[in-house]
């Protein structure tokens, strides 16, 4: 289907939001994703396709990409800048399986970077449905600018079984701030998100804390170093 450029925000620092309005009507699950091919002159080795994640809710109607642009960005980025409003980009899904089910319980999301718009678009989901939330987000970031930063303190301040810790640069997540989120950890449902090495890091150290296998639910971004 047909997705058109209708805005483009910058969120924090190199991170900026395109929203799209789909040709049809289109209903997604928080926390999916879509693929999308953008053709474009001289497409580097990384070629004209991608999956991002829907960074909106589902009640917002739009599709939302939320990525960094860098200077060293793909072809494939400084096509997306380019792109004029009304602009259009091709795209199939949504797909993926990192949804939260209303009845999840308590739960402990931990976002590595741009990882944080599966949850951006699963927190503002529940939020909306009325769904009381019990969650800890641990979000950790190489810089101060912690995209949707304001938007989820406002959205704490409504939920207060949702709490925000955030990880600055080196202050990496390790196993015993973990165990400070949470004390029981057989008991929560943890929920990994960010660039491929930081989740499969986060992996061995629920793993190797004895988080059951079934407890641990991951969605990693290919292409981001880490840390």
């Amino acid at each position: 289907m047909k997705l058109f450029l209708e805005s483009v925000k910058q969120e924090a620092g190199d991170a900026y939001s395109f929203i799209f309005r789909p040709e049809t009507p289109l209903t997604w699950q928080a926390g999916q994703f879509m693929h999308y091919n953008l053709i474009h002159r001289n497409p580097d080795s990384r070629k004209t396709e991608r999956y991002f994640t829907i960074s909106s809710a589902p009640y917002e109607k739009n599709i939302m990409i939320t990525t960094r642009l860098v200077e060293a960005a793909s072809s494939f980025k400084k096509a997306l800048k380019a792109m004029p409003v009304g602009g259009e980009i091709e795209a199939d899904g949504p797909q993926g399986e990192f949804t939260v089910p209303d009845d999840v319980g308590e739960a402990v999301f931990i976002a590595g970077g741009i990882g944080i718009t599966p949850f951006h678009s699963i927190l503002l989901d529940l939020d909306h449905r009325g769904v009381a939330i019990h969650a800890t987000l641990m979000y950790a970031n190489s810089t101060e600018h912690f995209v949707f930063r304001e938007e989820l303190e406002a959205l704490a301040k409504r939920q207060p079984g949702f709490k925000m810790i955030y990880f600055v640069g080196g202050n990496l997540i390790d196993e015993a701030a973990i165990r400070r989120a949470a004390a029981d950890v057989a008991h929560p449902v943890f929920y990994i998100s960010g660039p491929e090495p930081m989740v499969q890091a986060m992996e061995a150290i629920l793993k190797g804390m004895g988080v059951p296998e079934e407890n641990i639910k991951r969605d990693y971004f290919p292409g981001y170093d880490w840390p």
